[in-house]
């Protein structure tokens, strides 16, 4: 569960999950800023952050300790489809084989499935 409220600068917010802390901020018509990042940046940051976990966790199990993983995702907003682009880069490079691994555990990873599937917003509670 993650918790949200309103900071009293302009479109500014802080969100907490347990113990853990993080800002959000946007720039709409002059007003806001940049003292975090945006909510679409957000959508980003949790499928790279799950895409570069799950690489990692790949690369151990293959014995390929000293690799580096790194995703890098961009969100594409359309009238009809929202895509998100991704690209994994492995640094030192792999073999292809190892590579395509790693590339299809990144694929099955938890937040690109979960984003991936049919969603459903609904309120917790219908009263204030």
């Amino acid at each position: 569960m993650v918790e949200a409220r309103a900071l009293t600068t302009p479109y500014q917010v802080e969100f907490r999950a347990g113990r853990n802390t993080g800002r959000a901020d946007t720039l709409k018509n002059g007003v806001g800023g940049t003292a975090g990042l945006r909510p679409h940046e957000l959508l980003e940051a949790a499928l790279a952050s799950c895409m570069t976990i799950t690489a990692r966790m790949a690369l151990e199990e293959m014995g390929l300790i000293g690799t580096e993983a790194k995703v890098v995702v961009t969100l594409d907003r359309q009238e009809t489809v929202t895509r998100f682009r991704y690209d994994l880069v492995l640094d030192p490079p792999v073999s292809q084989a190892q590579h395509q691994a790693v590339a299809e555990r990144v694929r099955r990873s938890p937040v690109r499935r979960t984003l991936g599937g049919p969603l459903e917003f609904e309120p917790a509670r219908l009263e204030p």
